[in-house]
């Protein structure tokens, strides 16, 4: 087991600071007798209080800031396996501190400087809270922000690595390693922190996310350079919204105005896209890779590595969610500008689409909704489950009061935090497996005081601290056991990439603090105050003080003192109620403080009450493999049909340890507990003159975690007859040119503006459901990057009429020479009729080269012009009755 410093014995791990700060500062009042105000003696905190008092002019800062009577000893330290790491004060009376961190642990790329020097700056906020290294943590966090405050951008795969501008006011960078403006980094980042702290850089990095057509018009939210060639393999970018929604409750006036109405355009134009591209109407989901869990073989079962369209089939709870979020804000701004007509339809698109996920992704026996399911042909929901989504899900109300409760306890945490995803991946380099990130486990902290479980908002707040401390910065990511920057593991070492002053661990940082314990959020109807403040929190890191205090927190124009009048200590376990606010001296009702209400200076004072009920939440340790891994993802290697009923050839693909199987058909369980020593299944229950679909799990005996799913094995008949194919040499084309380069015949050179290739006569035999499907070539980037997915209409028309249509998408294979299967196209037949099915190059259809945001990208779709071109060597239809 290893040794962690968590909440609860955060006293007892940092040990004395030293002579030089223990005791109370002599100059600090005791604050019976009023508050400890610091700076300027002839100055006003803007409160009411008769008894506030200064302190003598040498204290000097710019402005009286309002301190607290403490004993700092023993809060000066954080100490893990890793190192340990102490926090020196100095100027402890000044409006503006200095400190000095240090660590004993190993740094990853031996950066930042050890010890790190820290100088609160005029203009930002400051926290005083009798505990040296929470203070010295929030100066750093806010330092780094400064850090990754940029005028221009750079990345080598724009304008060959040289500076991009991007706005007057600047922009934020990713991160010490990561020089660029992504959407989602920048979005998550936005929301959890950044856009209070400088809303003029946040609204810069949102809006260079923003693109029109290379032609003009359309403007949309671009999806940044991804699996397969990007866009709609990901489907992500909607994450914009997240940012942009919170930034508006940090704009005001005409800056508001105008970028209200540029978000709703964009948004709107991204929404009706993506309704053609990516959304399913059979069970009113999205397609498309999870959000950050971007990497392939670390979250996605391992024969999908370079067969990316399946991510691009699949639906995950995390994007659906951020398309969910996405409707809401858009219909929010719609509401504004007085347009019912889209504030009804995005409201709707939403009630619809959050229904579908508590439908079709809720896992009622785990208590918490599945990752997603995996491909068309197996739509069933897996059990696998992601930090980010079961954190979104709470904190966009998808889940009702008890599911969210239910999520908060269910999902396992072990090492400082909660890894952002379950269960680990075997033979699998550690970065998002095995990984812990920081940014995830803010959202997961706002979750947890959403849904009120003490246990989990403790846990995680001491985790970000440690992360923070020990490596004197905000790291991207961590090993989730040992919460190490890099841990040993031969073939499987890392986190492969973990850079510095990472942007979104920065903001969740400064979430943890502004927006959850001080609970300042920015909203429509003003500034809410909701403080979350816990047992474990009081009595443990703030158990030496009867306040905490946020001085100089903006918000349009203003500045927000918070102080936050502690409870007396005791209490096992729970969070505080508040029993009452005060705007400078006067109390006020509800949660929010109204804009008017609110003057140049203010000081806010929040009072507590009773404590709730304690909650629990789910501990695993890695001390049995077994318990945090899953077993390797087991094949069907066949289906046979035998004396009427089909037969199931499982194959447990390498696994040793002792499993159950479970085996799915078109989605649904249809067996489960199978004994170790299967091999194949026979299921009686088939029709075997429909085109069932089947896939199996492995699941620990001794822990429950289960793999991922097989890939989807198919009957399709005897001698596969209800698979037609039709030969790129029987199309009619407009384009391209006849060609048997690769070794099939297809038309090179096809998919410009204006092609179309054309199976002119179908005749079906049967009435149903059949699936079109191309055999495909895209050579025009690797399976891990790039921006030209090929993305193609399909419709199948009969005399003229179209009676079904839809998004063909051709992922990247990495070179020409390979063919792979692209996506299904579904439409309903009937038997008898003859039909015409085309596949055409349209404006709706289109990828992200389409878009003036990559003209300056050097790979294929970038300066060298818009690239959808694709090898079609064979249109398939599947039939489904």
């Amino acid at each position: 087991m290893r040794l962690y410093c968590w909440i609860g014995l955060v006293l007892a791990c940092a040990g004395n600071g030293g002579d030089d700060d223990a005791g109370v500062d002599a100059r600090v009042l005791d604050a019976a007798e009023g508050d400890t105000l610091i700076g300027d003696p002839d100055a006003s905190d803007g409160s009411s209080d008769a008894g506030d008092a200064d302190l003598p002019a040498d204290a000097g800062s710019e402005r009286t800031c309002v301190g607290v009577t403490a004993d700092p000893s023993g809060t000066d330290a954080i100490e893990d396996a890793n190192g340990r790491a102490t926090a020196v004060v100095s100027d402890r009376e000044e409006c503006r501190r200095s400190y000095t961190l240090a660590t004993t642990a190993t740094l990853r790329d031996g950066r930042p400087d050890n010890p790190r020097i820290l100088i609160e700056q005029p203009g930002w906020p400051t926290t005083r809270t009798g505990h040296d290294m929470f203070d010295a943590l929030h100066a750093l966090a806010l330092d780094e922000v400064r850090e990754c405050s940029v005028a221009e951008i750079r990345d080598f795969a724009f304008n060959d690595g040289d500076p991009v501008s991007c706005g007057a006011g600047g922009c934020f960078e990713t991160g010490r390693l990561w020089n660029y403006v992504w959407t989602r980094d920048t979005a998550y980042a936005v929301d959890l922190g950044l856009a209070a702290m400088d809303p003029t850089r946040a609204r810069n990095s949102l809006e260079f996310k923003l693109s029109e057509r290379r032609s003009g018009g359309d403007l949309q939210v671009v999806q940044d350079t991804g699996s397969g060639g990007s866009y709609p393999v990901s489907t992500d970018r909607v994450s914009w919204a997240m940012g942009a929604w919170t930034l508006l409750q940090y704009l005001d006036g005409a800056e508001r105005d105008a970028f209200a109405a540029r978000a709703l355009e964009a948004l709107s134009n991204t929404l009706e896209h993506d309704r053609t591209i990516a959304f399913d109407p059979s069970d009113g989901l999205y397609r498309g890779e999870q959000s950050f869990l971007d990497w392939r073989e670390q979250s996605y079962p391992e024969w999908t590595a370079t067969d990316v369209v399946h991510l691009g089939m699949s639906k995950s709870l995390s994007t659906n969610l951020l398309h969910f979020n996405a409707m809401q804000v858009a219909s929010r701004l719609a509401d504004e500008a007085g347009d019912t007509t889209r504030r009804d339809r995005y409201r709707g698109w939403a009630d619809a689409l959050s229904s579908a996920i508590v439908d079709e992704l809720w896992l009622e026996d785990s208590g918490l909704f599945s990752t997603f399911s995996t491909t068309t042909l197996d739509p069933s929901a897996t059990r696998r489950f992601d930090l980010l989504g079961s954190a979104l899900a709470v904190i966009l109300g998808v889940a009702d009061a008890a599911q969210a409760a239910r999520i908060l306890e269910s999902y396992p945490h072990y090492g400082p935090s909660a890894p952002v995803h379950w269960p680990q991946q075997q033979q699998t380099r550690i970065y998002h497996n095995r990984g812990e990130w920081p940014f995830v486990s803010a959202y997961w902290l706002r979750a947890a005081a959403r849904a009120d479980n003490d246990a989990v908002a403790d846990r995680v707040t001491a985790a970000l601290m440690r992360g923070a401390a020990i490596n004197l910065s905000n790291m991207e990511n961590f090993e989730a056991a040992s919460g190490a920057p890099w841990f040993d593991d031969g073939a499987f070492s890392g986190p492969v990439v973990n850079s510095q002053r990472q942007l979104w661990s920065v903001a969740g940082y400064l979430a943890m603090v502004h927006g959850t314990i001080f609970g300042l959020n920015g909203r429509p109807e003003g500034l809410a105050v909701t403080p979350y403040l816990t047992a474990g929190m009081r009595n443990a890191m703030f158990g030496n003080t009867d306040r905490l205090v946020l001085n100089d927190f903006p918000w349009k124009g203003r500045t927000i003192t918070v102080v936050l009048n502690l409870p007396a200590t005791g209490g096992s376990g729970g969070s505080y109620g508040v029993t009452e606010r005060r705007l400078n001296g006067v109390a006020f009702t509800g949660e929010v403080v109204p804009e008017a209400m609110l003057e140049t200076e203010n000081r806010i004072d929040v009072f507590f009450g009773a404590l709730s009920a304690g909650r629990a939440l789910t501990e695993r340790t890695d001390d049995d493999w077994r318990d945090v891994f899953q077993p390797r993802t087991p094949r069907i290697t066949g289906v046979s049909e035998v004396a009427g009923d089909l037969r199931l050839a499982i194959d447990r693909n390498g696994e040793t340890d002792a499993v159950e199987f479970f085996v799915y058909r078109d989605g649904v369980r249809i067996a489960s507990d199978l004994a170790d020593s299967t091999t194949q299944y026979v299921d009686t229950s088939a029709d075997t003159s429909a085109s069932p679909c089947y896939s199996v799990e492995a699941c620990f005996v001794s822990s429950g975690n289960c793999s991922q799913h097989a890939p989807p094995n198919c009957w399709w008949g005897a001698g596969a007859a209800r698979i037609t194919s039709f030969p790129a040499s029987s199309f009619t084309n407009v384009g391209g040119t006849g060609s048997t380069n690769h070794g099939r015949f297809h038309y090179e050179a096809w998919g410009d503006a204006g092609h179309r290739l054309e199976v002119s006569s179908f005749t079906p035999a049967t009435s149903g459901e059949y699936l079109f499907q191309a055999v495909y070539g895209n050579g025009a980037g690797g399976v891990d990057t790039g921006i030209t997915c090929a993305v193609k209409r399909l419709y199948v028309e009969e005399a003229g009429s179209i009676v079904g249509e839809g998004a063909l998408i051709m992922p990247h294979l990495g070179e020409w020479s390979r063919w792979g299967d692209s996506n299904f196209v579904s439409v309903a037949l009937e038997a008898g009729r003859t039909y015409r099915v085309v596949i055409e190059t349209h404006e709706d259809y289109v990828n992200m080269s389409s878009f003036a945001h990559f003209e300056t990208y050097v790979n294929t779709g970038g300066r060298s012009g818009e690239f959808n071109r694709v090898n079609i060597a064979e249109l398939k239809t599947l039939y489904r009755p």
